[in-house]
């Protein structure tokens, strides 16, 4: 006679609907009511929770019900439990279906898992120099899908004749790049005790007088800070203190990792003093896949030092997305120590040292990249390409991104290939002389170039030098014996085709020239065999070549002045456009330098009053030997006026800005 059925939904969600579904082929329950609850629990006397007691705070009753299908609108209102109970036993009763409408999956769940975090900032602009930061207990109360614990604090505000502005922050990293447009902060009281004598009355407890809303995709400001945008305010009233429990900030579907909410902590003389400000729950919704996803493979072993000669894989990307794989490699490994007590609990190696033998769980040993790997290489752009990562090593790891610029397209990933074999050499080390040298300038280098063998090691007959700057090729020694090789020039400096293929252990001396025009300006040497693909393409490692040479490296660096730019020549000083030929244009010439990024280079005709008359060029563009010209006309595109012009040349790197002046004439 006493039936009843409780569904818990094993954390709080914001619904929309209930359905009670009965069996087509039954009858539904007459008579019978329906139950909900957020999780509150009841409360002793003395205003503690009474451990698994369960408040039902909203109820419908039916009487003569027909309808196999019942519909509950729930209003976004806080739901985690149903209760059904039957008012009157009757036969063929089956109940098919409990179904919960919800706004849909709630992206703040779980974010410690994938990387995520909560942060939470009170006293924040404290005039008594206090910044507090909330313990992750406490700040995990935000996002474990539990309405009755609660982030909570005494509001404090002015004293005396000074008032005191506090402001406190909610930060939250949700551990991955999604699409969001709904967010809702839940400041339910349901976790705090009514008060002795007061019955349900918690006039206490208070929210947001206003607060500002922002969200971040993840990119960084110039000083190095994440980027935020605003995208909600609640306008200050005090209504919002007692009278509104949940808010909610809608806006356009946008990429959104980060979230933050600004609010005060007080009101100048008007103080919240003694009041118990309350949020319960964020709950972040969005739609379609996730904007980006990163995945990182274990470190595989390959069981010894071996060469990866290419990168493949199966992927299905549709339109609007894609995925980037990078790799990194290494030979050496660090070991990392996780301890748990008894219980699976994870704590630190200082408590578990303090444990009885007994109280002691187990140590899980995770291995780390090692102090010799290398960075992560930039993303491979076609299945069957040459591996970019240093090699041969021992242990490789993969970083995979998913990424989407449509909510609802998302990549998927079958399978990826290592192509590896026995190393050409077993050990290359590669150093450049000399390290410093001026820039604009034709410049003479050596570069060596040391190979140790092992027997299972292929040999090379080919190497191929490149360099942003650019190498010409002069002389080549081997083993300190002169030696004549084919040599093809290739687009960014040249390669070197051997005889005989070196299988021992010796050194190569490569002279080279070159004119640089950015610092540490890298020259990379590869190496290949003839008999083999030219994917199995070996690069030269950085190192101590030959111990007489102070290098140890394969980069060159430039004097630490302050120029950007030198050999400024123009092709004359007198410029005559009367269209015969002769000196019609002036052409200009000039060496930029230590610009890597593209950065502008202004270059103007001016009066001697200082009047631009015209601008020949406001591109930017990189380091490198820049030409420009100018045919005598203004901006309007009339032939300036005979006479004594300023030609001024700017050019802005990242820290620092250099101009220089020439005179010129137009004569006609």
């Amino acid at each position: 006679e006493d039936w009843w059925i409780e569904v818990d939904l094993g954390r709080v969600v914001s619904a929309r609907k209930i359905e009670i579904h009965f069996a087509a082929d039954s009858t539904p329950l007459e008579f019978f009511k329906i139950l909900t609850s957020d999780g509150e629990p009841f409360f002793s006397n003395a205003n503690s929770i009474l451990p698994g007691t369960l408040r039902y705070n909203k109820r419908w009753r039916y009487s003569f019900n027909e309808a196999q299908v019942i519909e509950i609108d729930y209003e976004l209102k806080p739901l985690k439990n149903i209760r059904i109970e039957a008012d009157l036993a009757t036969k063929n009763i089956r109940l098919s279906e409990v179904v919960v409408e919800s706004i849909g999956d709630n992206l703040s769940l779980g974010i410690w898992g994938r990387g995520g975090s909560v942060e939470i900032i009170s006293e924040a602009t404290s005039k008594l120099g206090r910044t507090l930061i909330e313990s992750k207990g406490i700040s995990n109360t935000l996002v474990d899908g539990d309405i009755t614990t609660y982030w909570g604090t005494v509001h404090r505000g002015g004293s005396g004749t000074q008032p005191e502005q506090q402001i406190g922050q909610f930060e939250i990293d949700l551990g991955a790049l999604y699409w969001v447009d709904r967010v809702r902060m839940l400041g339910d009281d349901s976790g705090i005790a009514p008060g002795k004598g007061s019955g349900r009355n918690r006039s206490g407890v208070f929210n947001y007088l206003w607060y500002q809303f922002f969200v971040s995709d993840g990119s960084r400001a110039p000083d190095g800070s994440l980027s935020w945008e605003l995208l909600g305010e609640l306008p200050s009233d005090r209504r919002n203190l007692t009278k509104i429990r949940q808010f909610q900030e809608l806006f356009p579907l946008r990429k959104v990792r980060h979230v933050r909410l600004i609010f005060p902590m007080s009101e100048g003389f008007e103080a919240f003093n003694g009041r118990i400000g309350t949020t319960a729950e964020w709950q972040v919704f969005g739609e379609g896949y996730p904007a980006e996803v990163r995945a990182r493979s274990p470190i595989y072993d390959l069981g010894s030092i071996q060469h990866i000669a290419e990168i493949g894989w199966d992927i299905d990307a549709p339109p609007g997305s894609r995925v980037e794989i990078r790799s990194r490699t290494g030979n050496l490994l660090d070991n990392q120590y996780v301890f748990y007590d008894k219980n699976g609990k994870q704590v630190t190696e200082r408590k578990y040292d303090k444990l009885i033998p007994s109280f002691r769980g187990a140590i899980d040993t995770i291995r780390t990249a090692g102090a010799d790997w290398s960075n992560w290489s930039r993303a491979y752009e076609t299945s069957g390409q040459v591996f970019l990562s240093p090699g041969p090593r021992l242990y490789v790891q993969l970083d995979i991104r998913f990424l989407s610029e449509d909510p609802f397209a998302a990549a998927t990933l079958d399978e990826i290939v290592l192509e590896f074999d026995n190393p050409l050499a077993q050990e290359t080390r590669a150093e450049v002389f000399p390290v410093e040298v001026a820039p604009g300038e034709m410049s003479q280098f050596t570069y060596y170039l040391r190979s140790e063998f092992v027997s299972s090691s292929r040999g090379f007959d080919q190497i191929q030098l490149a360099s942003t700057a650019g190498a010409s090729f002069r002389a080549l020694r081997l083993a300190g014996e002169p030696i004549a090789p084919t040599v093809e020039e290739t687009e960014n400096g040249f390669k070197l085709f051997l005889s005989e293929p070196v299988r021992r252990s010796t050194l190569i001396e490569i002279d080279f020239e070159s004119t640089l025009y950015l610092n540490q300006t890298r020259f990379e040497a590869f190496l290949f065999n003839s008999a083999l693909s030219t994917t199995a393409r070996q690069q030269v490692d950085p190192g101590d070549a030959e111990e007489t040479i102070a290098s140890d490296r394969i980069f060159v660096s430039l004097p630490t002045d302050g120029r950007l730019f030198a050999d400024l020549l123009l092709s004359n000083r007198v410029l005559t456009p009367n269209g015969d030929g002769i000196s019609d244009q002036l052409h200009i010439d000039l060496d930029l330098f230590k610009v890597l990024d593209p950065r502008p280079v202004i270059i103007g005709v001016y009066t001697l009053t200082g009047h631009r008359v015209a601008l020949i060029s406001d591109a930017a563009t990189t380091a490198g030997h820049q030409t420009y010209q100018w045919d005598g006309r203004d901006r309007q595109g009339r032939t300036v006026a005979p006479g004594i012009y300023i030609l001024r040349v700017t050019a802005e790197g990242d820290a620092l800005t250099r101009s220089a002046n020439r005179l010129i004439s137009v004569a006609y």
